[in-house]
């Protein structure tokens, strides 16, 4: 077998040394520190379900319309 020399690839977004300093000259260190953070634990928001929407505004964005059977006795 050959000696392979692993050679490190940058991960996927990924920024290099000079970029982080650049940040950390332009905003300071806390600052930069908390975005690594916040961006490390935050979790994405949930995207609202379009079944919750009202018929109008799926119209408005292309969606079909849903027939949900009313029961107008509740409406009252």
């Amino acid at each position: 077998m050959h000696d392979m020399m692993k050679i490190p690839t940058p991960l996927r977004g990924a920024i290099s040394r000079p970029e982080i300093d650049r940040l950390v000259e332009d905003f300071g260190r806390w600052d930069v520190l908390r975005a690594v953070f916040s961006a490390l634990f935050d979790r994405p928001g949930r995207l609202p379900d379009a079944g919750d929407l009202p018929a109008h505004l799926r119209r408005d964005i292309g969606l079909p319309p849903v027939d949900v059977p009313r029961d107008w006795r509740l409406l009252r």
